[in-house]
């Protein structure tokens, strides 16, 4: 065998040259990756710490009885909270809270803006306690003190005692149907009803514009409110037989619809 031979041979197989493995190349990737991620985080971290992006700027739209400083007060922004971590649904719920309000729609604008877009209440009806006529939403809620009723339905509360904005002043339940009943009340017997009084114990009574009242009962539950139908079946067949726009009546007991009571004046 020559020198030659031997040679060759070496050179076939002496081993070739180490390359970088694919897990080196992989370790290299990942190190990159969480450098990149590493870098946006702290940007992030660096942008949401910036007092630009602070909510200073409040825009209100649709307010007409509340006050800007009353929305602001009830939003309760947070002065140091970037507007990135703001819930615009939580601050929707602190708005509809309010009494006047009955949806609230809230949107943030960067770098620092806060819209509150407002559809408030109309008043309904209006609450008398005493002198004192309050205006209320059709949950029966208490809004502002008002100077008159302005054709609303007027209801007394003369055992109510101290009212306060926000305060629930008729059950919301009942409300509508004392408005229905109004509304309704005169092309059904001819006469109109005045004004509606609840007591302390919920008995209902409405003062006709013929001067006499008439007596309800209680209306506390649903099952009392349900009463209110055979009681006006009632009240129609007693308006047969008397004349309600020219008796002399002092008012008319509903409280037992099968044997109504009628006082007429002058009677004891």
């Amino acid at each position: 065998m020559t020198v030659s031979t031997i040679e060759k041979r070496r050179r076939r197989t002496a081993p070739a040259p180490a390359k970088p493995t694919t897990s080196s190349r992989g370790w290299i990737w990942a190190v990159a990756q969480i450098a990149i991620l590493g870098a946006e985080i702290f940007a992030a971290l660096f942008l949401l710490a910036q007092p630009a992006f602070r909510p200073r700027q409040v825009e209100i739209v649709g307010a007409t009885h509340l006050t800007p400083a009353q929305i602001i007060a009830a939003l309760a922004l947070p002065p140091d909270r970037n507007i990135f971590f703001l819930n615009h649904g939580e601050l929707e719920q602190r708005l509809t809270a309010m009494p006047w309000v009955r949806s609230a729609n809230v949107s943030l604008a960067l770098p620092d803006r806060v819209t509150a877009n407002i559809t408030e209440w109309k008043p309904s009806a209006v609450l008398q306690v005493g002198e004192a006529t309050y205006a209320m939403n059709d949950l029966g809620q208490v809004l502002d003190p008002t100077a008159e009723a302005g054709g609303l339905t007027v209801i007394n509360r003369p055992d109510f005692g101290p009212v306060a904005y926000g305060q629930r002043a008729v059950d919301r339940d009942l409300l509508p149907i004392l408005l229905q009943l109004k509304a309704g009340f005169a092309p059904a017997f001819k006469i109109s009803l005045m004004s509606f009084q609840l007591d302390r114990r919920q008995v209902l009574t409405a003062q006709t514009d013929r001067g006499w009242a008439i007596i309800f009962g209680q209306m506390v539950t649903s099952d009392d409110r349900a009463t209110l139908t055979p009681k006006l079946a009632a009240l129609r067949a007693l308006g047969s037989r008397i004349d309600f726009a020219s008796a002399q009546i002092q008012y008319i007991n509903l409280e037992n619809p099968g044997a109504p009571a009628v006082q007429m004046r002058g009677r004891k």
